[in-house]
Formats: structure tokens, C-alpha cells, sequence
């Protein structure tokens, strides 16, 4: 994969660049099918629910999703997790990497957006990066307990 412009977003490591290869492939064919099975029944019965460049961009959304959700759920990114000891240490750094997020997205969001005036803006201003710390990490305590349980089982 080495002569392939994809490969400047590829790991180094072998494995994880044949898996997320995979990933991309299976997206791909799905992404097509899915297509195909769109235009075949939008021909057969024209009821126009939802338009065609619409339908599209939301396929290519559920691509991303879908390579997103694979990725996390294989577990790939937390390999060398064996014993507890590396499990809890792992635990304890998304948790703090998180909570470092969570923080500094709420400090460049006050920069950026400014302090708000009125309670129902800080709810906003505090709510959106209180989430976004918990979505990081949810995903990154599903791919360590995929990956432990991977080498583990």
C-alpha cells in the first residue's frame, strides 16, 4: 500500500492498515448496494420521499458512520491491553485525557463565542462541551473494553 496516495492516511502498523482497509471496503460495497437498491426502487415506484442528492449525501454519511463505528468497536487502537493493570491505567488516561478535552473546548469556546448574559446561553455554553467530553469518552472506553476483552477471551 505503500505507492497508493490512501496510505498518507493509513497507520504505520500493518494490521490496523489492513483492517481499516477492510473497513473502507466493506463501507464501499454497502454504500453501493444500498445506492443501487435506491435507484432500482425510485424507478420502480416514483414516490419522491426524500431526493436523490439528498439520499446520497446521506449514504456517505452512513459510510463514515459506519467505518467510525467499526473502528471503534474492533478495538484496534488499545492492542497492547492485557492485564487489568493496563486496563485501569488506560481507563485512568481517557478519563483524564476527557476531562482535559471537555476543558479546553470549554475555555476556546468561551474565547471564541464570548461569556454569555442570560442562564439559559450558559446551559448551551456548558452542556456542549460537558457532551462532547462524555461522546469521547464513551467511544474510547467502548474500543479499550473491546480490545481487552479481545485479548483476553
Amino acid at each position: 500500500m505503500k505507492k497508493s496516495w490512501l496510505s498518507l492516511f493509513l497507520s504505520e502498523d500493518e494490521y490496523k492498515e489492513k483492517r481499516i482497509l477492510y473497513f473502507l471496503g466493506e463501507a464501499a460495497i454497502l454504500g453501493v448496494c444500498v445506492s443501487l437498491l435506491f435507484l432500482i426502487a425510485s424507478y420502480t415506484y416514483p414516490l419522491h420521499i426524500i431526493e436523490t442528492n439528498m439520499f446520497f449525501s446521506f449514504v456517505v454519511v452512513g459510510q463514515v458512520i459506519y467505518i467510525f463505528l467499526r473502528y471503534i468497536f474492533s478495538g484496534m487502537e488499545y492492542m497492547d491491553t492485557f492485564s487489568s493493570n493496563d486496563y485501569k491505567r488506560e481507563m485512568k488516561k481517557i478519563f483524564f485525557q476527557s476531562l482535559t478535552f471537555m476543558f479546553v473546548f470549554f475555555t476556546l469556546y468561551v474565547l471564541v463565542s464570548g461569556l454569555p448574559q442570560k442562564q439559559p446561553e450558559w446551559r448551551g455554553m456548558i452542556g456542549l462541551p460537558i457532551l462532547s467530553g462524555f461522546l469521547m469518552f464513551l467511544i474510547n472506553f467502548i474500543s479499550l473494553k473491546s480490545s481487552y476483552r479481545k485479548n483476553n477471551g
